[in-house]
């Protein structure tokens, strides 16, 4: 019988849910609230005000009020029309969520008198907890009716969701990832598999490389693995990179070329400042070039204006993570970008 295993630590879903709202806040819209989705000026670039939710976090009779994001948008129109969106993942019951989102939406309101739109994810693992997407308070002469977008992530359709992951919409694939991190939370085994079957869903339906990046990213937070089944899965993943012929870098992988890469590194650096750093400029194009191919050889000057063994080695990393060439480029040094 298979034995069951915890993973330690325990998985952390307050911080993934935030960097997946900003990193696929568009795609989450179209999935959940198409009407709102269709009416946003999406050739301005969302703004995330993440300051500004700081500083309108009230403290109140019930505490500090948190959510997770704030983002400026643009209505559709000549001119465009901004507005916010106020969205609140949820990961544990409140029995004062409707009063919470409404002195939210309201204290929003007050102090930028721009419309917002309230959306709260419930991504808790309760199947009862179904808290009402209103709240309501009324006196003689006086009625206070605010209702709210609410999505339970376990009321989602498994299939459709499915289908729509199979259409390359990350938020879909991700939303299954959350659901798949509690079912599989006191079977390890179990999640490796689902992990597994998320990652190949994303390699053969040819995901968007850079969303490619922030998946596996997230996945590896939300679905956490006992470092035996992480490696289980880095081998897992070589083996079919081999059969499919992808340029996908695993964890594994990545691994295995940044101890390459210090090891040769380090030899230069013994013999000189000199030879350190034209071994760290070496070692940064040999991961691009293994990654993106002769176009790699597109940012060399740029590399080679590089002086500083400190930028070189951050941008070993860089080079290992960055999901396209231009998302490469664009991280370099202004002044060494301005050479390429």
């Amino acid at each position: 019988m298979r034995r069951r295993e915890s993973a330690t630590p325990r998985a952390d879903y307050d911080t993934p849910w935030k960097e997946f709202l900003t990193v696929f806040f568009r795609w989450f819209l179209k999935l959940v609230l198409p009407e709102l989705y269709e009416r946003i000026d999406w050739r301005r670039r969302p703004v995330f005000l993440d300051n500004e939710l700081r500083r309108l976090s009230p403290r109140s009779e019930t505490g500090r009020l948190y959510t997770d994001k704030l983002v400026k948008v643009w209505e559709k129109g000549s001119p465009p029309k901004p507005f916010l969106t106020h969205l609140e993942a949820q990961n544990q019951p409140r029995g004062d969520l409707p009063e919470h989102t409404y002195i939210y939406n309201a204290r929003i309101w007050i102090e930028t008198r721009l419309d917002v739109v309230s959306i709260v994810i419930l991504g808790d693992k309760n199947p009862n907890w179904r808290p009402p997407n209103r709240y309501q308070r009324e006196m003689p002469g006086t009625r206070l009716d605010f209702e709210y977008h609410l999505v339970k992530l376990l009321d989602l359709d498994e299939e459709w969701l499915l289908q729509e992951a199979r259409q390359r919409t990350p938020a879909a694939l991700m939303l299954l990832a959350f659901r798949r991190a509690h079912e599989t939370e006191n079977d390890m085994h179990a999640r490796l598999e689902a992990r597994w079957q998320l990652i190949r869903l994303m390699i053969d339906r040819r995901y968007n490389p850079e969303h490619q990046a922030h998946i596996v990213r997230l996945l590896e937070w939300v679905m956490i693995l006992p470092e035996v089944l992480e490696k289980r899965l880095d081998e897992l993943i070589e083996e079919y990179k081999r059969e499919r012929g992808t340029t996908f870098v695993s964890r594994f992988e990545k691994r295995a070329i940044r101890e390459g890469l210090m090891e040769g590194i380090q030899q230069g650096i013994q013999q000189g400042i000199q030879q350190g750093v034209a071994a760290m400029r070496d070692a940064v194009m040999r991961v691009l070039r293994r990654r993106f191919g002769e176009a790699a050889e597109q940012v060399r000057p740029a590399i080679d204006a590089i002086d500083s063994l400190e930028v070189l080695e951050s941008l070993v990393d860089v080079a290992l993570d960055a999901p396209t060439l231009q998302a490469f480029a664009e991280a370099l040094p202004r002044d060494a970008s301005s050479a390429s």
